[in-house]
């Protein structure tokens, strides 16, 4: 039997109640959050630079078709992103949804508790909202507004690398 491990960069950040399981590449940058499960049993899992993904959040995959996250990538709170492609610099809302073979283009947001349905695609530079999700408005600044979240979460990575943080033990 063949068993197959998480890849995670020696510069991530996993936080320890964050749980990561079988064929997940985490890159450079990235952050797991407390709590989080990323769960890559029957396809895989792949998190870009600089990307994270915050307390409780849940990416899994379908068989044969895996969780693809773009660089500088925000998943917010408790969002759940199964089998879905996701492109750089996008900000999935707190609690919002992105379904089976669903796409976000570079530079978008979902907001939270956005449900994005199978196989839709939303293009680049795109706000969405609501169950299920539309687009309800494009432009540049959707995408720097994805950009400058990101940034927060770099420096966040690193002060809890150093131990700025503790952590209460019962």
């Amino acid at each position: 039997m063949e068993i197959i491990k998480p890849r995670i960069h020696n510069s991530a950040y996993i936080a320890p109640t964050a749980t990561i399981i079988g064929d997940v590449e985490i890159e450079e940058g990235a952050s797991v959050w407390d709590g989080a499960v990323l769960r890559g049993d029957v396809s895989y899992i792949k998190i870009g630079k600089n990307t994270n993904i915050q307390d409780n959040a849940v990416v899994h995959v379908d068989y044969n078709d895996p969780t693809i996250i773009g660089e500088n990538v925000t998943i917010g709170h408790m969002a759940v992103v199964h089998a879905a492609k996701i492109g750089n610099n996008v900000i999935v809302g707190i609690h919002a949804v992105i379904l089976n073979g669903a796409e976000i283009g570079d530079g978008s947001v979902v907001g939270a508790g956005a449900v994005v349905t199978s196989r839709t695609k939303i293009p680049p530079k795109s706000l969405v909202l609501g169950i299920p999700a539309k687009v309800v408005r494009q432009g540049e600044e959707i995408e720097k507004m994805a950009i400058e979240n990101g940034l927060i979460y770099q420096k966040l990575r690193e002060e809890h690398k150093s131990g700025k943080y503790a952590r209460f033990i019962p």
